[in-house]
C-alpha cells in the first residue's frame, strides 16, 4: 500500500520473491538481511505525497526511478500477474518496456524461488 492505495496483492511468497511493482521492490530492498555490515540501508528518495492534495496519476510516480511518462498521468490499473497476485503499474502493460528489478533483489527473488519449491 502506498498513499492508501494498494499497489500490489497477492500471497506471501508471490509479493517478497516475485514483486512487480517498483514501490514494493524499494521496499524489499531496505530490508536489513540485503544490506551490508557497515553501510547504511537502502531508503527511498524524495517524500510522500501530501494526501490533502489530488493525487494525478501513480502517486509512487515522483519517486519511482522506473516511472513512465504515463504514471504522471493516468493512475494504472491492476495488471495480473497470477490468480493470486496483481499489481498497479504500467510496467506490467504489454506495450511497456522490459523493466527488471533491481540487480540487488534478484538473488534474493531467486533465492525465494528456489526455497519454495524444496519445501
Amino acid at each position: 500500500m502506498y498513499a492508501g492505495d494498494i499497489i500490489e496483492i497477492g500471497k506471501t511468497h508471490e509479493i517478497f520473491f516475485n514483486a512487480k511493482h517498483p514501490y514494493t521492490w524499494a521496499l524489499i530492498s531496505s530490508l536489513p538481511q540485503l544490506g551490508s555490515k557497515g553501510e547504511q540501508l537502502y531508503s527511498i528518495k524524495g517524500t510522500p505525497p501530501n494526501l490533502f492534495q489530488d493525487i494525478k496519476g501513480d502517486a509512487f510516480a515522483p519517486r519511482n526511478p522506473y516511472a513512465l511518462k504515463i504514471d504522471f498521468v493516468e493512475r494504472p490499473p491492476f495488471f495480473q500477474v497470477s490468480d493470486t497476485h496483481y499489481a498497479r503499474t504500467w510496467l506490467l502493460d504489454p506495450l511497456a518496456p522490459k523493466v527488471q528489478p533491481p540487480e540487488a533483489l534478484q538473488s534474493f527473488f531467486e533465492e525465494g524461488r528456489r526455497c519454495a519449491h524444496e519445501s
